[in-house]
C-alpha cells in the first residue's frame, strides 16, 4: 500500500504549538461567575448614568448590541466571511503519521498536564499566575527541542465544570515515552523547575495549609501501534490533527502535517484507522455522507 498523502502543505519551518492560539480573555473571563460580571455591566452603565443623559448614556450598549446583530446577521446572509471557518479543514479527514503506509501504523504516548485554583482570588492568585507562566514556557522549550524529546505538538482547554475558576489542561504528544520522561526529568529543565516550585514554594515547609487550595494532576498513556485513531469533519486541525512532523522533500527540510483524506478506503471507518477491516463496515447503513474528497 502507497504511504497516505498529507492534503495540507509543509511548512519550511516547524509551526508553533495550537497550545499557543489560546484566548487569554477566555481565562480572565472564567476567573469571575457571569453574575459577576452583569454586575460590573450593570455598575458602568450606572456611573454613565450619573454622568450623562440617559439619552446618551445607553449609547454605548446599544452600539454594541446593534453591532453584533448586523454582524451576526451579515455572516449569516454570506455579505461577511465567517471568522470562525478560519483555518477549518473541510470533508472527512484523519490524523496519520507522514510515510504510513498502514493506518494508525506507530505507537503514541499522550500526556493530561492540569492545573486548577480552589483560592478565593482564582486564577489572580500569585501561584497560578506563576503556574500558567510554567505552563507557556514547558510549550516554549519542547517547540525549540522537539526532536530531542520526540515532542510533536501540544493544545489546551478549559473545562467548564464549574461557574468560575475552572480546569486548565494541556494535551501533548510524543513519539515515546522516554522522549517525555527525558524531558520531565532533564537537569535545570523548565518541568524540573515548576517541579521543584510546586513543592518548595507551594506545599514546602509551613506553606501546606494554603497550598492544598491548588490542584495540579497528569494523566500519560502510552498507546501501541493499531491501537489509537482519530476522525476530524469539516474541523480546524486540533488534538493529534495540529501536531507536526519533519520530513525531508528534495534535500530541504519540511515540517508537515498528518491530516490526510479519509473520505475514501481503509480510513473510513473506526476499525479501518485502526487496521483492524478494509474501512467498508459502514457500508450496510447506505450512502455515505462524505464521499470521495477527490469527486468533488
Amino acid at each position: 500500500m502507497a504511504a497516505f498523502s498529507p492534503i495540507l502543505a509543509p511548512s519550511g519551518t516547524r509551526p508553533r504549538s495550537q497550545f499557543f492560539t489560546a484566548v487569554k480573555a477566555n481565562f480572565i473571563r472564567d476567573g469571575f461567575p457571569l453574575q459577576t460580571w452583569v454586575a460590573i455591566g450593570a455598575l458602568l452603565q450606572s456611573a454613565l448614568l450619573l454622568v450623562l443623559p440617559i439619552r446618551f448614556a445607553i449609547i454605548p450598549s446599544t452600539f454594541y448590541l446593534g453591532t453584533s446583530l448586523i454582524d451576526g446577521l451579515a455572516i449569516w446572509s454570506g455579505v461577511r466571511a465567517n471568522p470562525y471557518m478560519n483555518g477549518v479543514v473541510p470533508g472527512k479527514v484523519s490524523a496519520q503519521f507522514p510515510g504510513s503506509t498502514t493506518p494508525s501504523q506507530n505507537p503514541i504516548v499522550v500526556i493530561k498536564l492540569a492545573a486548577r485554583s480552589n483560592h478565593p482570588l482564582g486564577v489572580f492568585h500569585p501561584h497560578m499566575r506563576k503556574i500558567s507562566t510554567f505552563f507557556r514556557d514547558m510549550i516554549e522549550d519542547l517547540d525549540e527541542h522537539s526532536e530531542q524529546y520526540d515532542y510533536l505538538g501540544a493544545c489546551s482547554y478549559l473545562a467548564n465544570e464549574r461557574a468560575t475558576a475552572n480546569e486548565v489542561m494541556i494535551l501533548a504528544y510524543f513519539r515515546t515515552y522516554e522522549g517525555l520522561h527525558k524531558w520531565c526529568h532533564v537537569p535545570g529543565g523548565v518541568h524540573r523547575e515548576a517541579w521543584s516550585y510546586w513543592n518548595k514554594d507551594i506545599m514546602g515547609r509551613g506553606k501546606a495549609k494554603e497550598g492544598r487550595l491548588f490542584s495540579i494532576m497528569h494523566e500519560v498513556y502510552q498507546v501501541p501501534a493499531r491501537k489509537w485513531e482519530s476522525i476530524f469533519v469539516n474541523y480546524h486541525p486540533t488534538g493529534l490533527g495540529a501536531t507536526t512532523y519533519k520530513i525531508d522533500v528534495d534535500g530541504q527540510t519540511k515540517w508537515i502535517s498528518p491530516l490526510v483524506d479519509a473520505s475514501r478506503g481503509v480510513l473510513r471507518s473506526s476499525k479501518g484507522r485502526m487496521a483492524l477491516s478494509e474501512g467498508n463496515d459502514h457500508d450496510i447503513y447506505g450512502d455515505d455522507a462524505f464521499p470521495s474528497q477527490s469527486k468533488r
